[in-house]
């Protein structure tokens, strides 16, 4: 099982304790299968929804900047779900990401880990907490909206009607950083991958910055906050670090561009190979790009990737999707990737895992029919249960429509997906070895 540090276990610890209750009996319990009992194809083993209008209790309005007409909401919302990391007992710490898509319109939304627990008997996600990302000791180099950018607004007549910026503190919003995948490292720090510089963000349990973000060499997308006057930035905006994963020992992150650097073709994503420090007293040896990165190529320019988590040091799951809603949904899949690159043609190599559009449902768990499709435009999150399970959620774009309806608002659906064959995961991978 990965480490979990006494941050992070300390917000799990009840939920752990509980996970032994009867309560938690009546839930789907996994164990590796014999082969006579494996399904032919990919299956659909449980879901359950947590409601588009779900919002952290008594938090602080947020989307005065989205110019919707039914903006402020009243409070965080509890949604955008871009990176996962699955507890001991059955938690999972599930990563918002910015907010409502942009620097310019994610001003009021906190940058928060939330604690969830799928119950897959009764097909509901309850929100157990979970925890605000902040810079107390202020290693952030520029302003950040609450601590100064927020302010120059208001100095500059540039605030919605009706928004006072909050008191001064260091926590971090959408405005300052766009976090869209996350990965927990042995020593219960977390680490987050983000898209306005593309940064490198280290943080403790709690979500406090332990150090200054870590930008990656020779790319800028049009949102870095160090662009020079005059400098031009060669990585489109919201096309950074969309997945992230992190070796079975913990000492590498294998961080993905969503979108190509200018110059690169146009469907072929970077995975930098990034060698984790060592901030112990002893040692403090810093994170650092090696300047060695990695090829995935899309099936087309037009798609983008969602997740990409290790499976070993050698193998990855990726998740690769088209811009469809709905109706207009035509590709979304989940990759096993190999980066021993066995047909030598200098990429990453691929085989499909799961056709999230031709998803098997023969006993009618997601109640939507059979096959089973998961429509959504932004599938950002997948996850391993064990050797034969993976744990798959959407982004729902708060206050996003379409997946399961023209006019319905996107919720957050959780599944788990039963493989025809194991994946043989490293144990270090797998909550509960």
């Amino acid at each position: 099982m990965r480490p979990l540090g006494t941050s992070v276990a300390a917000l799990v610890l009840a939920a752990t304790a509980a996970s032994t209750s009867a309560a938690t009996s009546a839930e789907r319990h996994h164990d590796p299968r014999p082969h006579d009992t494996r399904p032919a194809t990919p299956t659909l083993a449980a879901r359950a929804v947590l409601p588009a209008d779900t919002f952290v209790p008594g938090s602080e309005p947020s989307g005065s900047f989205t110019g919707n007409p039914a903006a402020p909401f009243p409070g965080q919302p509890v949604q955008g779900f871009s990176g996962v990391h699955r507890l001991p007992g059955g938690d999972y710490l599930a990563m918002s990401d910015n907010g409502y898509g942009a620097k310019a319109n994610s001003q009021d939304f906190q940058l928060r880990v939330h604690r969830i627990r799928p119950h897959t008997d009764t097909g509901t996600i309850e929100v157990r907490g979970g925890f605000t990302l902040s810079d107390p000791d202020r290693l952030v180099p520029f302003a950040t909206w609450r601590d100064g950018g927020c302010q120059a607004a208001a100095a500059a007549g540039t605030l919605p009607a009706g928004y006072t910026c909050p008191t001064r503190d260091r926590q971090l919003t959408g405005w300052d950083f766009d976090i869209e995948s996350m990965q927990l490292a042995p020593d219960g720090t977390i680490w987050f991958g983000e898209e306005f510089g593309p940064f490198l963000l280290h943080t403790d349990g709690r979500g406090r910055l332990l150090e200054a973000p870590l930008p990656t060499p020779g790319v800028k997308s049009p949102s870095n906050p160090t662009l020079a006057p005059g400098e031009q930035p060669n990585l489109a905006n919201s096309k950074g670090f969309e997945g992230m994963a992190i070796s079975p020992d913990g000492g590498r992150l294998h961080a993905m561009l969503e979108g190509p650097v200018a110059g690169d073709p146009a469907t072929d994503l970077r995975v930098y190979d990034v060698r984790v420090g060592d901030h112990t007293a002893d040692h403090r040896r810093p994170t650092r790009f090696t300047g060695a990165y990695d090829v995935y190529r899309l099936e087309s320019p037009t798609n983008a990737i969602g997740d990409h988590i290790a499976v070993d040091k050698h193998r990855f799951l990726t998740i690769e999707r088209d811009n469809g809603s709905g109706p207009t949904a035509a590709f979304k899949r989940i990759y096993l990737v190999d980066d021993r690159d066995r047909d030598h043609d200098g990429r990453l190599d691929k085989t499909l895992l799961v056709d999230l559009l031709d998803v098997a449902d023969p006993d009618g768990v997601g109640g939507l029919g059979d096959p089973f499709t998961f429509p959504y435009v932004t599938i950002e999150d997948v996850e391993l249960i064990d050797d034969d399970t993976i744990a798959v959620l959407n982004d729902n774009n708060y206050p996003g429509t379409g997946g399961r309806g023209a006019g319905v608002k996107d919720v957050t659906e959780y599944l788990e997906i039963d493989l025809p064959q194991p994946l043989r995961a490293d144990h270090r991978l797998l909550v509960g070895e």
